[in-house]
């Protein structure tokens, strides 16, 4: 890649996280660096501390303060990246505690922390959002189980009850985890940070499979990294769970199984059906009700987001 293709791509990944007042240390940038170009091949980390060294282009546009680089005059993001993270400790642990229950629960293959829980760059007044895989042809049996227990645990968000609970918006069957069929536009770059940024919590081996399926951002994101977590931010199976998953999963497994995901989906289609009447018939993916995903994001803001970038990039590259 040449000197300039290169210089606009660290501009276009530092422009991107600057709108949620997000600083990035030089690695940051490397793993996540924004290559609108259809190319899969990777930039080396040595190319990029290089060129911010030397690019006088660069030095015109972009400080770099304590570790971190950030455009000119936005200083002050960078307490406000370490106080958001200093909060995300909290968060955490309340999203362990639900889903150190959910894993009791059968048919479910991943939970992860998404958005901006994904990253630590969360406010004090903010939910944390969850992404939930389940298995095959069981979405609504999980559904059900996960929303009754994390309100039994007066967790979950609803209503006016927004700080610190559990958002429960956003559900993935196994056999339906390709989220190119989500796009708003061909490189809608909140989905694809959001991707990148998932955070595995509790995992039964759907992680690798969702990035697999979602291979097609490397002809953005070349040199992103999949998250594992240390064992403060992660859940693990323990024997009693797993032997209460594997009790549960085949009792539901069979005929009697089958019939309650019926009954199940019948009831809750008409709940969010009436709910979510005119978003789920519009032609976009703000809410999606089907067989194979459960997606209500009304106030799905990616399209702003991505007119956001769009305009900042064009202001800093001028």
């Amino acid at each position: 890649m040449d000197s300039k293709k290169l210089e606009i791509a660290i501009l276009s990944t530092i422009c991107y996280f600057d709108i949620f007042d997000y600083p990035l240390t030089l690695l940051e940038i490397w793993q996540w660096l924004w290559l609108d170009t259809n190319t899969e091949k990777q930039i080396e980390l040595k190319d990029i501390k290089d060129i911010l060294i030397t690019s006088r282009y660069l030095n015109d546009r972009l400080k770099c303060s304590k570790g971190f680089y950030f455009l000119n005059s936005r200083d002050d993001i960078i307490l406000t990246r370490l106080r958001r993270y200093a909060l995300a400790s909290n968060k955490n642990k309340i999203a362990k505690r639900g889903i150190e229950a959910i894993k009791f629960l059968p048919f479910i293959k991943l939970v992860g922390l998404c958005n901006n829980s994904g990253n630590n760059n969360i406010r004090d007044d903010s939910d944390i959002d969850l992404f939930i895989v389940t298995s095959k042809n069981r979405l609504f049996i999980a559904r059900f189980l996960v929303t009754v227990l994390i309100s039994l645990m007066r967790l979950r968000r609803h209503d006016q009850k927004i700080a610190n609970r559990l958002c429960l918006s956003f559900y993935a069957s196994e056999d339906d985890l390709d989220f190119s069929k989500i796009k708003i536009i061909d490189n809608d770059v909140y989905l694809i940070y959001w991707i990148v940024n998932l955070f595995p919590i509790y995992d039964r081996g759907s992680y690798d499979i969702f990035l697999k399926k979602n291979s097609w951002i490397k002809k953005y994101v070349p040199n992103y990294l999949s998250k594992y977590g240390s064992h403060w931010r992660r859940v693990d199976g323990t024997r009693s769970s797993k032997t209460t998953v594997r009790l549960l999963e085949y009792i539901l497994d069979g005929w009697f199984g089958n019939k309650l995901e019926k009954t199940l989906k019948a009831i809750q289609f008409i709940k969010m059906s009436k709910n979510n009447k005119s978003l789920a018939k519009e032609n976009d993916s703000r809410v999606i009700i089907s067989d194979t995903m459960l997606k209500f994001h009304e106030n799905d803001r990616r399209l702003m987001y991505q007119n956001m970038f769009i305009n900042k990039l064009k202001e800093i590259v001028k």
